[in-house]
């Protein structure tokens, strides 16, 4: 049975949140696609009364890991102020969906922002009165004004152990890798990117069964847990620890890899446990692109049945594939953007 989440132990809001909590945590990958919605659950969704104290609000996306995170920062017993989110990111962020639906029941604004540093923007964060941001996935840079505007600042969730894996895709970096550690990071945004001093950092074990998926739940779990702590320090002024950067790394974003196109079976498979259930890698299958969702390494001798990519070092055998690569764009099968 998998663990509840973190947040299972605090006492949630409403009986329509803690619904959430469960039906969230019970996944046993998380992803990252911002296209999340809330399925019908038990418990009325009707407006909740707000609470009193601190006003903080969250900057995330409708995936997994920024609404496991939103749901920490609720369950920390804070006024939630606002969510903010991107809306070039995905079509679903213009729609109903995880973000919309939570921030409906709080009875909250939802900002949708095409550019957080323009003057309508400016002025919507502005009204929201927030003390304090949080921040767990946002891919638009925040310029000085915007960084100003709450009086206590923006603190900022990413998933790798900081200063290491600056940039967007740090657990699918980790994995391909090789790394046997990865981690979770609080910061204080700066205008550089992930370069802010640490508020609080967690690290967990990269396992060799792990995917992009089962490495984001456990470091998102890793995360919610640190939340009550990391507000309270950030609402008390703790300014945190500047990096060493010279110690970091940066990565950038990725689009489908070709396993067919790398030397050896222990990288393909990487690519293909890092790439699920994101960015799914790809193959050649007769002529024809194809995703594969899961494969197995096994020795040049190893008898299974099944199509197979053939290295120096062993064989990756094809267990699962698709012509569909589930991202949101929609074009017709092989013409996927992020195809190479």
């Amino acid at each position: 049975m998998l663990h509840p989440g973190p947040t299972a132990t605090s006492q949630p809001s409403s009986p329509w949140l803690a619904e959430v909590e469960s039906w969230l945590w019970a996944k046993s990958e998380f992803r990252m696609v911002p296209d999340l919605l809330v399925p019908p659950l038990p418990g009325a969704r009707d407006h909740i009364a707000p609470r009193g104290g601190p006003r903080v609000g969250f900057a995330g996306f409708p995936s997994d890991f920024s609404l496991a995170l939103l749901l920490a920062l609720i369950d920390s017993g804070v006024q939630i102020a606002g969510i903010a989110t991107s809306v070039g990111a995905n079509p679903a962020i213009a729609g109903e969906n995880a973000l919309s639906q939570v921030a409906d029941h709080l009875g909250v604004p939802l900002l949708r922002l095409a550019r957080v540093n323009e003057y309508d923007s400016l002025v919507a964060l502005e009204r929201l009165r927030a003390d304090l941001f949080m921040i767990a996935s946002f891919d638009q840079i925040l310029g000085e004004h915007a960084l100003g505007i709450p009086k206590l600042g923006w603190v900022n969730v990413h998933p790798s152990l900081l200063p290491k894996y600056r940039g967007p895709e740090p657990v699918y970096w980790a994995i391909v890798n090789g790394e046997r550690e990865a981690g979770v990071s609080f910061q204080r945004v700066a205008r550089a990117i992930d370069a802010g001093p640490l508020l609080a950092q967690r690290s967990a074990p990269v396992l060799a069964s792990d995917t992009g998926g089962s490495l984001t739940r456990r470091l998102t779990e890793l995360g919610a847990g640190c939340v009550p702590e990391v507000v309270a320090a950030a609402l008390a002024g703790d300014p945190g620890t500047p990096m060493d950067m010279s110690l970091g790394s940066y990565y950038t974003s990725v689009g489908h890899r070709r396993i067919d196109h790398v030397d050896s079976a222990v990288m393909a498979d990487r690519l293909v446990r890092a790439g699920n259930p994101n960015m799914v890698a790809a193959t050649s299958c007769g002529g024809r692109v194809c995703y594969v969702l899961r494969a197995r390494l096994v020795a040049h001798s190893d008898m299974d049945p099944g199509p197979r990519l053939t290295f120096p070092d062993g064989d990756l055998l094809l267990e699962e594939t698709s012509d569909r690569c589930g991202c949101h764009h929609g074009e017709p099968v092989g013409s996927c953007p992020h195809d190479e």
